[in-house]
């Protein structure tokens, strides 16, 4: 009998063994799987501000608008934004973004996707017209 309570008592202890290690198991499991998820989290978040300020910084070194029957692209361009130009006419800045002469900036000018051959007070718009403006080094 003596044996039979000491085997039971074995194996109680191993159950109870068994049942602290599957414990720690999912304790160490979870932990580590809450860290990494964490991480991850974190990586995607840094992620999505690191596009956050690409797509900032795209915005400012672009401005587009759409052309109106009759008007130039220079007066559109100035109705829509505050610029700055050189007094030879050269539009050297949209809202607040000037073009860096250091790093050889200039604002370029284009219709329909493609560069404009003529200055924007020279260009009539016509209302199916896209003008776009885009920061461009030379």
């Amino acid at each position: 009998m003596d044996e039979i309570q000491a085997n039971q008592a074995k194996a109680r202890r191993n159950i109870l063994f068994l049942i602290i290690g599957i414990v720690i198991f999912v304790l160490v499991v979870n932990v580590g799987l809450g860290t990494f998820l964490s991480q991850r989290k974190e990586t995607a978040k840094q992620s999505a501000e690191q596009a956050a300020v690409v797509a900032e910084v795209e915005k400012a070194n672009t401005f587009s608008y759409k052309g109106e029957e009759g008007k130039d692209a220079l007066a559109l361009l100035q109705e829509k934004t505050t610029i700055e130009q050189e007094a030879s006419g050269l539009v050297i800045a949209i809202n607040g973004r000037k073009a860096d002469d250091k790093k050889e900036e200039f604002w370029a000018f284009y219709v329909n996707g493609k560069m404009a051959e003529v200055g924007p007070a020279d260009y009539q718009t016509k209302s199916g017209d896209t003008i776009e403006w885009k920061i461009e080094t030379y």
